[in-house]
């Protein structure tokens, strides 16, 4: 990824985190959507950083963001910066908080809903799993961010509840292999 040419565009028009890297340019992918500022390279903003890596801030913070990106100007745009940038990326609002996701979901090859471990709600994976289903977002998969492999809560025979014993130590206890259950008798306990 050291040689590609990445463009970060901040497309979540509403509160925008991407914007922050960035000294606050004054123009953005609001002014470009919104005919404010005809050259889209004219809203690019190099990293100081990282010399491939180049970001489009929010811009003004439009009054109808929802209308600025249904435009068919989006389209537009992500076609051109395909043909610039080796891999363009559109950080949106989450996606069931508003409608503005969804729309940009129309000029994406792929979507990734990032989650994080131990802060995310389980509930959000069923609206993933409901846009997945309804096709509302292109090739849509999950990333959970945050984790701590240290703790072993996710080890192999840690919080399998009573699947455990299909997968192992079971037989330890006198269940065996399988799905049927039999009860360990006394002799068998002794010997663990």
């Amino acid at each position: 990824i050291k040689k590609k040419r990445i463009l970060v565009i901040d497309g979540d028009l509403r509160h925008g985190t991407i914007s922050s890297y960035v000294d606050s340019p004054q123009t953005g992918l609001s002014d470009y959507l919104g005919n404010r500022v005809d050259n889209y390279k004219d809203i690019i903003v190099e990293d100081k950083k990282y010399d491939n890596l180049h970001i489009i801030p929010i811009g003004t913070v439009p009054p109808n963001p929802t209308e600025l990106l249904a435009r068919d100007g989006l389209d537009k745009a992500i076609e051109t910066l395909k043909k610039n940038f080796d891999y363009v990326i559109l950080d949106t609002a989450p996606a069931g908080m508003v409608t503005d996701t969804l729309l940009v979901g129309r000029v994406a090859d792929l979507s990734v809903y990032v989650c994080r471990a131990d802060y995310s709600r389980k509930a959000e994976f069923t609206l993933i799993n409901e846009l997945a289903a309804d096709n509302k977002l292109p090739n849509i998969c999950t990333v959970i961010n945050g984790l701590d492999l240290q703790k072993k809560k996710y080890g192999y025979y840690y919080g399998y509840g009573k699947y455990g014993k299909y997968y192992g130590y079971g037989k330890r206890y006198g269940y065996g292999y399988g799905y049927g259950e039999h009860k360990a008798n006394e002799e068998q306990i002794n010997n663990i």
